[in-house]
């Protein structure tokens, strides 16, 4: 049976995997923009959206070929199509990108870190629709511990901000063991963990349910640990990583344009000359965005030899903080736009624009610019994307 992505070829008669992927998810962004609003609520949740991109092939797409999947963002080449990829999904649905991205964060750790046998058994769960996440943000007196018995191991202590809390089945979960910090791929649906989707109470990103999730008192077999104390941390993925939530964003801010577009059409605006210009600003600073993507994909993931660990980190920085800076300029000038009249709820402007000012509070925006502009007082050359 051919792989779902791959089920319509192009005219040709053949499909490239990751162009599949590509207009796979712009059909599951199209249909999540339609059901948006409905989720968009204190418990929601894009069930629906999920289910689509299982059906589509996207919730196994980062598998490697042999298990199944096409190695998007984990085969050499493939990074600006995964790039592409979450984009084109938070274009349609925000708290859907931000879903996606933890489950693709976390089989890229597994794809990294696992044993053989783990990468088969998880990837046999991706394949039947299980959906992964990454929950690392805890209050520290009631983070989870880890503590190893013979072939068991005790896990004790909550998580927050644990996005789809009520239906991601295989979190993967770093808390401390002994003096490090250890990964942990937990199979929520068989444990006896205290979910708690009602913990988030924010204004904005309402349907990831980024809840609170207790798994104190439960046990879990040895094997679900994942590489070593440290690796969670380990960089340069670590760090480089951030460019992956950074194009869900950027997907966001051009959700922003499209709706002011049609707000402008259903007007009889378009022919304004102060919009006009200001679609001009807008449209500039969204092509920044996509090159700051197409960067990192060509300096992270160069058709030849290794890329240098600290220009990866340093390029993720610069591009996380670009990108910042592009999506609140959109913000602005689409609201400039939309006026008081396209801002009112419900209304995609208003929903979309809660999302994105919510999703763009990533830990530590001055620590990232602070680090970039380290490293570049350092070098002789700064790292770049636009000259490989």
């Amino acid at each position: 049976m051919p792989f779902p992505i791959l089920a319509r070829p192009a005219g040709d008669g053949r499909a490239d995997p990751l162009d599949a992927a590509v207009d796979a998810a712009r059909r599951v962004a199209d249909a999540a923009s339609r059901r948006a609003a409905e989720v968009d609520h204190p418990g929601g949740f894009p069930e629906a959206d999920v289910e689509a991109l299982r059906e589509a092939g996207l919730l196994a797409a980062p598998l490697r070929g042999q298990d199944g999947g096409i190695g998007l963002g984990t085969a050499p080449g493939s990074l600006h199509a995964l790039l592409t990829v979450l984009r084109t999904v938070g274009r349609g649905s925000l708290p859907l990108g931000r879903l996606y991205e933890g489950h693709v964060n976390a089989l890229l750790l597994i794809d990294q870190f696992g044993t053989d046998a783990q990468r088969s058994r998880w990837a046999a769960d991706a394949r039947d629709g299980h959906l992964f996440g990454v929950w690392n943000t805890e209050i520290p007196a009631d983070g989870v511990r880890y503590t190893v018995d013979r072939d068991r191991v005790r896990v004790e202590g909550a998580k927050t901000f644990a996005s789809g809390c009520a239906h991601v089945t295989r979190p993967l979960v770093p808390g401390a063991l002994g003096d490090g910090w250890q990964m942990a791929v937990l199979p929520l649906d068989t444990l006896d963990a205290t979910v708690e989707p009602e913990w988030w109470q924010a204004e904005g990103m309402r349907a990831s349910q980024s809840g609170r999730v207790d798994v104190s008192g439960t046990t879990v077999g040895t094997g679900a640990l994942l590489g070593t104390p440290g690796d969670y941390l380990r960089e340069p993925a670590f760090t480089g990583g951030s460019i992956r939530f950074a194009a869900v964003q950027l997907g966001g801010a051009e959700a922003l344009a499209r709706a002011a577009r049609a707000h402008l059409a259903r007007l009889g605006r378009t022919d304004h000359a102060g919009q006009q210009a200001r679609f001009g600003q807008i449209t500039t600073a969204l092509e920044t965005g996509a090159l700051w993507l197409l960067g990192a994909s060509r300096l992270m993931d160069p058709p030849a030899g290794t890329p240098d660990p600290e220009a990866v980190r340093a390029y993720a920085q610069m591009a996380r903080t670009a990108i910042e800076r592009v999506c609140l300029d959109v913000l602005e000038w689409t609201d400039r736009t939309v006026g008081a009249r396209g801002l009112g709820a419900p209304g995609p402007s208003e929903r979309v624009g809660r999302d994105l000012r919510l999703y763009l509070r990533q830990p530590d925006p001055d620590g990232a610019v602070e680090a970039a502009g380290a490293y570049a007082l350092s070098h002789d050359a700064r790292p770049l994307g636009s000259d490989l």
